[in-house]
């Protein structure tokens, strides 16, 4: 099983916070919580939908790498 499989949408979320403990265990917090109660703090994982999951942002989004005509 991969992290995608087992963590679900929060994987690639722009809000998930990854809190981990001394003992080495990974944990999923969803930034949204901390201003809307009706997300949950530590969702149960795999998320499969979200009614607030937007997708991180992608380094590629600067402007590198775009082809187009210069007039």
């Amino acid at each position: 099983m991969t992290a995608r499989d087992s963590v679900g949408l929060c994987l690639t979320c722009r809000w998930v916070r990854t809190v981990t403990n001394r003992r080495g265990s990974t944990f999923f917090r969803c930034g949204r919580a901390d201003t809307d109660p009706g997300f949950p703090r530590y969702p149960p994982l795999p998320v499969l939908q979200c009614r607030g999951y937007e997708p991180r942002p992608s380094p590629e989004g600067t402007g590198r790498g775009q082809t187009g005509a210069v007039h």
